[in-house]
C-alpha cells in the first residue's frame, strides 16, 4: 500500500502493508532514533510526533497515517524548543542514553506546548509510563521544569527584540 505523508518536513510516500506498525515502517526508512521497546505503547521509546501530538509508533498501523505529518527525533533536533528541553535536561544533570530519548523529549515537548506553567504533578502524570533507563523520575521532572524556564527565557528575549 502506498501511503502519502510528510515525514520530517518532506513530502514522501511510504510503501507498507496496511497492518504494519508505523514503528516498523519508520525503522525500515532508516529512522533509527525510533526505538523498539515494549511494543505495547507504554515505554515511549518509539514515540514520534503525529500531527504534532506524541504517539507511540508501535501502536498505530501504517495505514492510519495517510496525509499526516510525522516528525521523528532525527528532525525534531532542529526545533528551537528542542534546545530548551536539552538545556533543561542538562541543568538537571540528565544524560540521555539514546534508547529512551524520544519518550522523554516528546513528552516534555507536549507539556511545554500545552501549558505556560506546568505543575510537578502534571509532569509526574505525563511521565509515569515512560521507560526511564537513564534517569529517575524526580530528576526528569526537574529537567522538564528547567526546560519550561529555558523556553520562557528564549521567548522573553524574542519578545523584547533581542536574540
Amino acid at each position: 500500500m502506498i501511503i502519502p505523508v510528510t515525514l520530517n518536513n518532506k513530502k514522501t510516500v511510504l510503501d507498507a502493508d496496511p497492518s504494519e506498525s508505523l514503528l516498523t515502517v519508520l525503522r525500515r526508512e532508516k529512522l533509527y532514533k525510533v526505538k523498539c521497546g515494549c511494543e505495547k505503547g507504554h515505554c515511549g521509546n518509539c514515540m514520534v510526533l503525529l500531527d504534532d501530538d506524541p504517539i507511540p509508533s508501535c501502536k498505530i498501523s501504517a495505514s492510519m497515517v495517510r496525509e499526516c505529518r510525522i516528525v521523528t527525533l532525527e528532525y525534531f533536533v532542529n526545533y528551537p524548543i528542542y534546545k530548551d528541553i536539552m538545556s533543561g535536561f542538562n541543568e538537571a544533570g540528565i544524560h540521555l542514553c539514546g534508547y529512551c530519548d524520544a519518550g522523554k523529549i516528546f513528552t516534555a515537548y507536549d507539556l511545554l506546548r500545552k501549558y505556560r506553567r506546568v505543575e510537578p504533578q502534571q509532569i509526574f502524570e505525563a511521565i509515569k509510563h515512560l521507560d526511564c533507563c537513564c534517569t529517575d523520575r524526580d530528576t526528569l521532572v526537574n529537567g522538564i521544569l528547567y526546560a519550561v524556564a529555558a523556553k520562557h527565557a528564549r521567548e522573553g528575549k524574542l519578545e523584547n527584540g533581542k536574540k
